[in-house]
């Protein structure tokens, strides 16, 4: 099935191969805005050049900032912006398809004029991360990155994997595990909101999930942090996503459609009228396999079929002295995986059905008003919510009745407000503050023997606030030299916890093209809210309960970072980083001492004890390569090498690697791009990762004969790792310009070596032994996109 998935798949590429030998040049019009890099005013007036043209075409800004080129043929095209006082920016391999018109939005940084000498040269920095105040373990990504590297499936979580000190918890899912840390320590913003977990089957408690809810076709380039970040950013021990989400067309109405693995999707843009300059953009999404499952057709995974959709919109107003923008994203979905009717696809379940549902939202007004030119006030309001449930009934305890009936739900309502003000091209301050009130309803209870009551893990309904400040400077001496030093303080309302958190950084080019980057931080990082509620039963007869986690601390982390960066040439960039964490306030529990709270949130849901403490610590250091070839003349490369151990504490105090601490990940991408015709192009790339295997927590097979369920050997928790994982992915991707409509083919081959890389093993009380599930075998994988 799988190789007859293939060839259909290459002969319909092949056969609109042979149909485009279209005489006809086809073109399209390259527009956009250019603004200064740290207030986001236009700038009348920049120079925007199309290099390699002959004779060389060009245009200037107008009073508003805004360019436009008109009548360029489709394809690859490269930019150089310019502009007095600024650093120019050139803007490398932008594709110019015959479906929508190509809108860029182009900052350029102030430049800091030095007595002895005045250089002008342009910044190919692609890499570097779009927000000033980062120098250290951080970087931009494009969505076109995110399109390209194979085995990323247009979802920026996994396209993250690539870098260095990062790695994947599985196949089946996209969390992030960043330098030995849990996906619990990321951070994910939205427009500069912070927001719940993005995934589709994301529950509270976790990070990632099998399919991002985050569109590709609506962002705009965004920025990934991995350690040190700037102190606007809080309430994280391992990293940071900042995603932005792109402005709609506003002056033509454009429309996409796609259909693959990941959903059917549609998709509408454009301008609400061209006088206000206000645009709108929204796209829905909906399950593939569901819509396939009600068709009549079987997949072989039973009842286990994954139904979601999710929809995500923005709107940007222009004002005159500022702008407002509504944005939303939204998703719902829901699984059954039923042991009793011997589903294929129990991802690890053994012995019980499992009913799982998951909602997640968020929308948010967004006014930028500015008092001057140095001067502006961002500020926010929005409302954020998820919600999980799940219904587990267990085969081998009580058939007919729930094991355990779950309802986690959290809402919360957000008012932020930032000032950023340039005192000159020397001096920069950003101020703020956050604000979160939540509204949570936990409700928990499971089946206890012989099966005729129930008793409750978490019971509360309430509110509880939550409030940040912050504050950064950074200082250029030069345009070689920057240090930027700030504060982030955090106080939780629940309990009165609080946290003090400096942060310094500093990046100096002592060479051109060459440079040292060091970074410093204290973080902090409230528990899952879930946690504080925990409950143990302390009287039986008259079922009383006590909350023994309210009164829980922030877990901690230092940061301690140094890198070294190297172009090679115009094309290549050499990266090296060292860091250092030391993670403290843990919450670790006497009743399980080998237990750490910083080994939850890699799975679809989480463990926590009742009378836990904040006396765990842990560590995590290594070392990380990156060498990497920008797209030129079709070709690129990205290698990327960690090398790394994490460690932790527990009540016991007994030193153990962390569930995270695979100890080495290695990345190898490639790829190039054809011209096949003169509107047509086609690619073919390469992934191929080899990485140290997770680490396990090993089954008491005695035991859990013994008590006819599982038990894990807690005394060897940690100490061996499954066997090294290894996964080479391919894609193929043609694209034909038309008329009125672009069109795109794209096959991903997964997993293209069908290498059996271990999941997770399990206790089977039906045949009393362990059982092993793999990660996902050989998959290939079609979609087509259109653009008219």
């Amino acid at each position: 099935m799988k190789r007859s998935s293939i060839t259909i798949a290459l002969i319909l590429i092949l056969k609109t191969a042979a149909l485009t030998s279209v005489p006809q040049e086809l073109t399209q019009t390259f527009r956009g805005e250019v603004l200064d890099s740290y207030t986001e005013l236009p700038l009348p007036g920049a120079t925007v050049v199309l290099l390699g043209t002959d004779p060389l075409k060009g245009t200037t800004t107008d009073v508003n900032g805004n360019f436009r080129m008109e009548n360029l043929p489709v394809g690859r095209i490269n930019v150089q912006v310019s502009m007095v006082g600024y650093k120019p920016a050139v803007l490398n391999n932008l594709l110019l398809t015959s479906g929508r018109e190509l809108v860029v939005e182009v900052k350029l940084e102030e430049q800091v004029y030095s007595i002895d000498d005045i250089s002008v040269r342009p910044d190919f920095r692609k890499d570097q991360a779009v927000n000033e105040m980062a120098v250290v373990s951080a970087r931009s990504f494009t969505i076109d990155e995110t399109e390209r590297f194979a085995g990323s499936l247009g979802d920026p979580s996994r396209m993250a994997a690539n870098y260095a000190g990062v790695s994947s918890v599985s196949d089946q899912r996209n969390d992030i595990v960043i330098r030995g840390n849990s996906p619990l320590g990321l951070l994910w913003r939205l427009e500069g909101v912070e927001i719940p977990n993005p995934n589709h089957f994301g529950s509270i408690g976790s990070t990632g999930g099998p399919i991002s809810m985050l569109n590709i076709n609506h962002l705009t380039n965004s920025d990934f942090y991995t350690a040190a970040f700037p102190a606007e950013f809080g309430n994280a021990l391992a990293g940071a996503f900042d995603i932005r989400m792109r402005n709609g067309n506003n002056q033509k109405h454009q429309f996409m459609g796609q259909m693959g693995f990941n959903g059917f999707e549609l998709g509408a843009e454009g301008p609400f009228s061209k006088e206000s300059q206000a645009s709108y953009m929204v796209n829905f999404r909906y399950s593939t396999l569901e819509v396939l499952h009600a068709a009549g057709m079987s997949f072989g995974t039973g009842s286990a079929i994954p139904e979601y959709k999710d929809l995500s919109f923005k709107i940007n107003i222009p004002l005159e002295k500022g702008r407002v923008s509504l944005f939303g994203l939204g998703g719902n979905n829901r699984i059954a995986m039923l042991s009793s009717e011997s589903d294929d696809a129990r991802y690890g379940f053994t012995g019980v059905d499992l009913y799982n549902s998951n909602k997640m939202g968020v929308t948010g007004l967004n006014h930028v008003y500015y008092f001057n030119d140095d001067s502006r006030l961002t500020s926010s309001i929005s409302i954020s919510g998820i919600e999980s449930t799940a219904d587990i009934f267990d085969m081998d305890f009580h058939p007919d009745r729930e094991r355990i009936i779950e309802s986690l739900g959290e809402v919360k309502y957000t008012l932020s407000s930032k000032y950023s003000h340039r005192f000159n091209s020397r001096n920069y301050l950003n101020a703020g503050f956050v604000y979160d009130l939540y509204n949570v309803s936990y409700n928990g209870k499971e089946l206890q023997p012989p099966g005729d009551h129930y008793t409750y893990y978490i019971d509360n309904t309430g509110e509880m606030g939550f409030g940040r400040l912050f504050a950064e400077w950074q200082h250029r001496f030069s345009d070689e030299l920057s240090v930027t030093s700030g504060l982030h303080t955090s106080r939780l309302f629940l309990n009165n916890s609080y946290s003090f958190e400096p942060r310094l950084g500093m990046k100096w080019e002592f060479t051109e093209g060459q440079s040292f980057n060091i970074g410093a931080g204290m973080h902090s990082q409230t528990q899952m809210k879930a946690v504080y509620f925990t409950q143990r039963l302390t009287d039986t007869l008259n079922l009383v309960y006590e909350k023994t986690n309210i009164d829980l601390d922030f877990s901690r982390s230092l940061h301690l970072v140094a890198g070294y960066d190297r172009l090679l040439g115009k094309e290549h960039r050499l990266k090296l980083e060292v860091y250092y964490q030391r993670l403290y306030n843990i919450p670790v529990a006497w009743r399980r001492p080998e237990f750490s709270l910083m080994n939850q949130g890699g799975g679809y849901s989480f463990l926590a004890y009742d009378n836990m403490e904040n006396s765990g610590t842990g560590e995590n250091k290594g070392i990380e390569l990156t060498l990497e070839k920008f797209l030129n003349k079709g070709f690129y490369y990205l290698v990327t090498a960690s090398v790394f151990d994490s460690g932790y504490r527990g009540y016991d105090g007994v030193w153990r690697n962390s569930a995270f601490n695979n100890n080495f990940v290695f990345n190898a991408l490639t790829g190039y791009e054809w011209k096949t015709g003169s509107n047509s192009l086609l690619s073919a790339d390469l992934k191929m990762v080899y990485a140290g295997g997770h680490r396990k927590l090993p089954i008491d097979e005695q035991q859990s004969m013994a008590d006819n369920t599982l038990r894990y050997n807690w005394d060897k928790a940690y100490e061996e790792r499954f066997p090294d994982y290894f996964r080479l992915n391919g894609r193929l991707t043609y694209r034909l310009n038309r008329n009125s409509a672009d069109h795109e083919w794209a096959l991903d081959l997964q997993n293209m070596t069908n290498r059996q890389n271990i999941f997770v093993q399990n206790w089977n009380s039906s045949e009393q032994k362990v059982e092993t599930y793999y990660q996902m075998g050989f998959m290939p994988m079609m979609t087509y996109r259109v653009y008219f």
